[in-house]
C-alpha cells in the first residue's frame, strides 16, 4: 500500500505525477529521478519561465533534485512557441522541451489568495526557488526576498533578470546581445552585425546562476541560512566578452564582424570548401602547428607566414592560398591527413549531423510518441545539460504537459 506523503511539497509533487484522470503514468521515470545524483532530497520550486531560469531547474533535476514547476494560468509562454510545421503535444513545444525535462508542473495563480497561501506553505519546505520576475512583479506575487526569507530562513532564492536588481527593464536575449557588443562583432566580414542563433545570454546567465546556487548550498551547510543569488543577462553577457574586452582595453582593437575568423590568430576558425563541396575549419594556434600544416599541404615555408604576427599581417594572401589548396581533395581525406599530423581541424557539420554523433547520443533525451517513426518530429526530445555526469545519467521524465485544471489546490472543474 502506497504511503501518503506527509509534506505539502511532496503532496503537490506526487499529485503532479498523476495522469489527468487520476492514475499513475506508465512507468513514471520521474519517480526514478531521485534515485541518483548529488542533489537527491533537494526540493526546488520554479516560477521562472522562458529559457534561462527553466534551464537551471532542469540542471537541478538532472542532479537528482525534485523540481516542482509552478506555471501561470496560461502556462509557460514557450509552450506556445511552436515551429510552423510542429505539432506540440499537450503544450510541449520543441522550445519548451529544451529546458524542462525531469520536472513536474502545476498551475498557480499567485495573484489569488488561495494559491498564494499554498505557495507560502510550499516555500516553508523548499530548499530553492528559481524566479525571473521584475521587481514590481516580485512584490505583487509575494516573491520579494524579505517575504520569502521570513517564511523560510533556509530558503535559497535564485533570480535571473535583464539588467540587475535596480532595473525595471525586462530582459530579452536579442536586445542584450546587441547591448553587450555581441551583435556588433558577429556575422560576415563587412557586416552588418548579426545576433547569434542561440539565446546565448540566457544560456550564460543560467550557467552563472547554477554556480551561484551551488555555492549558496555549500554556504548553507556551514551557516544554516539561505541567501539570495541574482544574475542579470547584461552582467552575464559582459563577463563573457573575455578576450574581446581585453583586446579593446589593452590593445585598442575594436572587434567587428569577421565571419568565423579569430581576431588574434590566423588561421583559426576560418572555413575552407573541399573538392566534394564539404567544408572544414582549422584551429592553428602556434607556429609549430602551422609548420606541420605546410608539410601536409606540400608547401615550402613562406617567410611572411612563419610567425603569428606575419600570418596576421598577410592574412588575406594566406587565406586565399589555403582556400585554393583545400579545394584539391575531398573533406574526409584532408581531415584524415590533418589528424595524423596532429593539426586541429574539424568538419563543418549541420545541426542534424552533429546530433548523429556518439556524444549527442549519450546526451539525447527521448520520449517516443504513439506513432514514432524514428524521424525528426515524433515524440519528445531534449539534450542533457549536466554533461559532467558520466554514463547516461539518472532517468529523467519527459517535460510536463500543460493541464490548465491541475492547480496548486484541488482539481477544478472547467
Amino acid at each position: 500500500m502506497a504511503t501518503v506523503p506527509s509534506s505539502i511539497f511532496d503532496q503537490c509533487y506526487e499529485r503532479a505525477l498523476r495522469h489527468p484522470q487520476g492514475v499513475d503514468t506508465t512507468p513514471s521515470t520521474r519517480e526514478l529521478a531521485s534515485e541518483g545524483g548529488g542533489l537527491v532530497g533537494l526540493k526546488v520550486l520554479e516560477t521562472a519561465t522562458v529559457l534561462a531560469g527553466p534551464a537551471v531547474g532542469m540542471f537541478l533535476a538532472e542532479c537528482g533534485a525534485k523540481v516542482l514547476k509552478l506555471e501561470p494560468p496560461g502556462g509557460d509562454v514557450t509552450r506556445q512557441w511552436v515551429l510552423p510545421n510542429e505539432q506540440a503535444s499537450r503544450g510541449r513545444s520543441a522550445y519548451f522541451c529544451s529546458v524542462n525535462w525531469g520536472k513536474v508542473s502545476l498551475v498557480a495563480d499567485l495573484r489569488k489568495e488561495d494559491d498564494q497561501m499554498q505557495f507560502r506553505e510550499l516555500v516553508k519546505e523548499a530548499d530553492l526557488l528559481i524566479t525571473n520576475n521584475l521587481p514590481d512583479q516580485e512584490r505583487n506575487l509575494g516573491l520579494s526576498w524579505s517575504v520569502l526569507h521570513a517564511i523560510n530562513p533556509r530558503l535559497i532564492v535564485g533570480r535571473i533578470n535583464g539588467y540587475g536588481t535596480g532595473s525595471h527593464r525586462p530582459g530579452y536575449d536579442s536586445i542584450v546581445q546587441a547591448e553587450t557588443g555581441f551583435v556588433s562583432m558577429n556575422g560576415p566580414r563587412g557586416g552588418p552585425g548579426h545576433k547569434m542563433p542561440v539565446a546565448m545570454m540566457d544560456v550564460m546567465a543560467a550557467h552563472q546562476l547554477k554556480e551561484g546556487l551551488l555555492l549558496a548550498l555549500i554556504e548553507r551547510m556551514n551557516t544554516g541560512m539561505g541567501k539570495e543569488v541574482t544574475v542579470s543577462l547584461m552582467d552575464a553577457g559582459l563577463a563573457s566578452l573575455t578576450n574581446q574586452a581585453t583586446n579593446w582595453w589593452m590593445g585598442g582593437h575594436l572587434p567587428e564582424p569577421m565571419g568565423s575568423e579569430h581576431p588574434n590568430i590566423v588561421p583559426y576558425g576560418s572555413s575552407f570548401t573541399c573538392a566534394d563541396g564539404l567544408a572544414l575549419t582549422l584551429a592553428v594556434g602556434s607556429d609549430r602547428q602551422f609548420a606541420r600544416l605546410c608539410e601536409v599541404l606540400g608547401w615550402a615555408m613562406n617567410p611572411d607566414w612563419a610567425t603569428l604576427s606575419g600570418r596576421h599581417r598577410h592574412k588575406e594572401a594566406l587565406l586565399g592560398a589555403l582556400a585554393s589548396a583545400f579545394s584539391r581533395l575531398d573533406c574526409a581525406t584532408w581531415l584524415e591527413m590533418l589528424e595524423e599530423a596532429h593539426i586541429p581541424a574539424g568538419a563543418v557539420r549541420g545541426v542534424h549531423e552533429a546530433l548523429r554523433t556518439a556524444q549527442a547520443h549519450r546526451l539525447h533525451l527521448h520520449e517516443p510518441g504513439p506513432h514514432d517513426s524514428g524521424q525528426y518530429d515524433p515524440g519528445l526530445h531534449g539534450l542533457r545539460t549536466a554533461v559532467f555526469v558520466q554514463g547516461t545519467g539518472i532517468p529523467l521524465g519527459p517535460p510536463p504537459p500543460f493541464e490548465a485544471e491541475l492547480t496548486l489546490g484541488i482539481r477544478r472543474n472547467v
